[in-house]
C-alpha cells in the first residue's frame, strides 16, 4: 500500500536516522546525503537515496527539484534535522495528529532532554497536541499544499535563521493551522548551532543575524514572540491556560542557557 507521508532527511554520516526505522511505520523515507561516502546507509523497502551539496534548505530544495513527483505523491512532507533520536512510531503519531487536525504546518514536540531555543518546542505532559503561532525548522512537517506556498522561501538564505518566521507570517495571513504534537516527541541530541550548517564554506561570508534581519524585514515582521493557543489534553478536552509557561520563565532562561539562539538578536 502506498503511503501518504514522507520524511526527507538532510543526512551526513552521523544520521541518526537509522533510528526511525525501528517498528512499523505507515510513512516512507527519502535521505538527502551530503556526506562524501559511495554506500553511506542500507536502504530498505521505502527507502530511498539522493545527493546534494551545501546547506539544509537549500540542498532539500535541490533535492525537491529533483524529485517533483513527491509534492504529487504524498500529503503530508516533513523535513527532519539528521540529529533527533526517536523510533518510526513517534513519527506515525505525528503525521496522524497533524492530518486530522488539518494542519497546514506542524512538528512534533522535543523531549525536555533535549538541546533546544524554544520552550514552545518542548513537550507538554498530558497533551496530545497544542495549536501553536510557531513551529520551529528543525523538524517540520507541511501537508503539501501549504508546502508548495513557501517553497520559494528557501532560497532566501543559506543560514535558514528567520524562514520559520517567514512561513509562519504566510500562514498567518491566510489564515492557516500551526500545531505541535506533545504526544509524539524527538529527543535533539546535538548541542544547538554545532552542526555543518553555518560552516564558513556554507556561509561565504554572510552572518546568520544579517540573514535574519534581512528575513524579517522582508517580511515586515516585528513581532517574533511565540505562543501556544490552546490545546488537547490525552482525554479529549481543550485548554487554553497554562500552555505559555515560556513567557513566564523568559528572564530566568536567559540566566542560564548555554545558547539562546535568534533570541540574542530579537
Amino acid at each position: 500500500m502506498q503511503a501518504d507521508y514522507l520524511l526527507v532527511a538532510r543526512a551526513g554520516d552521523r544520521s541518526l536516522h537509522p533510528g526511525w526505522l525501528d517498528g512499523p511505520r505507515d510513512w516512507d523515507l527519502h535521505i538527502s546525503y551530503f556526506g562524501g561516502r559511495e554506500q553511506p546507509f542500507t536502504l530498505g523497502d521505502g527507502v530511498s537515496l539522493s545527493r546534494e551539496t551545501g546547506p539544509k534548505w537549500l540542498g532539500l530544495k535541490d533535492c525537491l527539484d529533483k524529485h517533483p513527483e513527491f509534492l504529487e505523491r504524498y500529503s503530508h512532507i516533513g523535513f527532519p534535522d539528521d540529529d533527533l533520536a526517536c523510533g518510526a512510531a513517534t513519527w506515525n503519531i505525528a503525521f496522524k495528529v497533524l492530518d486530522e487536525i488539518g494542519a497546514a504546518l506542524g512538528q512534533p514536540a522535543l523531549d525536555p532532554r533535549s538541546f533546544f531555543s524554544y520552550d514552545i518546542t518542548l513537550r507538554r505532559r498530558g497533551l496530545k497536541w497544542r495549536e501553536t503561532d510557531f513551529v520551529e525548522l528543525m523538524c517540520p512537517i507541511f501537508r503539501v499544499e501549504f508546502l508548495r506556498e513557501i517553497l520559494p522561501t528557501w532560497s532566501l538564505n543559506k543560514s535558514s535563521w528567520g524562514l520559520d518566521m517567514a512561513w509562519r507570517e504566510i500562514a498567518r495571513r491566510e489564515g492557516h493551522k500551526l500545531a505541535i504534537v506533545d504526544a509524539a516527541s524527538v529527543l535533539h541530541t546535538r548541542a544547538i548551532g554545532k552542526g555543518t550548517q553555518y560552516s564558513a564554506q556554507n556561509m561565504q561570508g554572510a552572518t546568520p543575524e544579517e540573514e535574519y534581519r534581512a528575513l524579517l524585514a522582508a517580511y515586515d515582521i516585528t513581532d517574533t514572540s511565540r505562543h501556544s493557543l490552546r490545546g488537547e489534553t490525552l482525554d479529549g478536552r481543550m485548554v487554553t491556560r497554562g500552555l505559555n509557561r515560556h513567557l513566564r520563565l523568559a528572564g530566568l532562561r536567559r540566566n542560564w542557557r548555554a545558547w539562546r539562539g535568534t533570541a540574542q538578536i530579537e
